[in-house]
């Protein structure tokens, strides 16, 4: 196997959920050593689809609202960095620090600002270290409003216009910050990380379903969380996890799309497959991140395609046989076609237990009465 992810492709209805929920969460957690860990976009009854579901198996969900009533993720926590050694550490912050840039203003920091992030960066680890505490978003935006140092310009001599330049631009990505901050991700970045953000021995369920649909959170939370999966099994190995988003448009494209199919090349590695659930493949530009990630996944689930667009789009990607657009625009509720590897694709259809049916029947799951942990 070269790659351990998985794509499921197909319109709305037609069988994407029950296939994960069953194949990718309920039955591997029979077995010794495997988790999931579900970014939950979708709301059921104020609360993420699969909150009760964790709840049965003994988890509590992890709660992510904008305010102060939800958890939170430092962006500088040490668990976040692509290796144990420090300077990659700072490097994998670094990316992250600039995807909250990016969401902020609306674009790639410039030159002048990635130099001036860098350096803040890098200031507010220095101090961090000094007072033996974990540094914070807060305290990067402090540095940015810092003098720049001496030795920033090198040889070149430094004229009041270059230093002027460089403190315009710092000071203008300190107030994007604390707007974006303050609003758009208010509560979700903005302090240590909370003590209930860890894995657990089976599922785990971050519950994003109270996130704003427009705007930067989504996209941000659901980049932030794969990177900090990727880097705590780089540390912590023997377990094989599986990372699903229901909803992977936030990955596959915006600000945390390159980081997304960074992390999942690493994901062969450290026994993490990531499993992306997309509707139309046709809205996806052709000079995308995603489709490099579409390319690259080994397990692909093809459901029903209404959209001519669509199912042409799914036959060039995959290189099917021409004969197969038609077929794939006509399958019924809870069949596809599955393609592993390079190996020609099978007609399959998802079959589940009486048990299975209820989990994920979410109108009957969620109105009717709730159980509790163990029952």
């Amino acid at each position: 196997m070269s790659s351990p992810n998985v794509v499921v492709l197909g319109d709305v209805g037609k069988g994407k959920s029950a296939l994960i929920k069953t194949v990718y969460v309920y039955r591997p957690l029979a077995f010794r050593n495997r988790r999931t860990v579900v970014a939950d976009r979708k709301d059921q009854g104020g609360e993420g689809e699969y909150s009760e579901l964790c709840r049965q198996l003994g988890g509590s969900p992890i709660r992510f609202e904008v305010g102060r009533g939800g958890s939170r993720i430092n962006l500088l926590d040490p668990v976040i960095g692509i290796s144990a050694e420090s300077s990659t550490q700072v490097a994998g912050q670094l990316q992250l620090l600039r995807a909250v840039v990016h969401a902020a203003s609306g674009a790639e920091p410039d030159s002048w600002q990635g130099a001036a992030l860098r350096i803040a960066h890098l200031r507010a680890l220095a101090k961090a270290e000094a007072a033996e505490k974990t540094p914070v978003l807060d305290d990067v935006i402090d540095a940015l409003r810092l003098a720049p140092p001496a030795d920033l310009f090198g040889e070149v001599p430094a004229t009041s216009a270059t230093r002027d330049r460089f403190a315009e631009a710092a000071l203008s990505l300190a107030f994007d910050l604390e707007r974006v901050c303050g609003d758009d991700l208010a509560g979700l970045f903005d302090g240590p990380t909370s003590p209930d953000v860890r894995l657990a021995d089976r599922l785990t369920s971050f519950d994003l379903s109270q996130l704003p649909t427009e705007g930067p959170a989504i996209p941000l939370v659901m980049t932030v969380l794969n990177t900090w999966l990727t880097n705590l099994l780089r540390r912590h190995r023997g377990w094989q996890t599986t990372f699903i988003a229901e909803e992977g448009w936030h990955l596959a494209e915006g600000v945390g799309a390159r980081l997304f199919q960074r992390n999942s090349k690493l994901a062969r590695g450290i026994g993490l497959a990531n499993v992306v659930a997309l509707h139309h493949l046709a809205d996806i530009p052709e000079e995308s991140p995603a489709v490099s990630m579409l390319k690259e996944a080994e397990t692909v689930y093809m459901y029903a395609q209404a959209r001519h667009d669509d199912a042409a789009r799914c036959v060039r990607l995959y290189s099917l046989p021409p004969h197969l657009l038609d077929d794939l625009m006509q399958l019924q509720q809870g069949v596809c076609l599955l393609r592993i590897g390079a190996n020609a694709p099978i007609l399959m259809q998802h079959l589940r237990s009486s048990t299975e049916i209820a989990l994920t029947d979410t109108d009957t799951a969620m109105t009717g009465p709730r159980l509790t942990g163990g029952q």
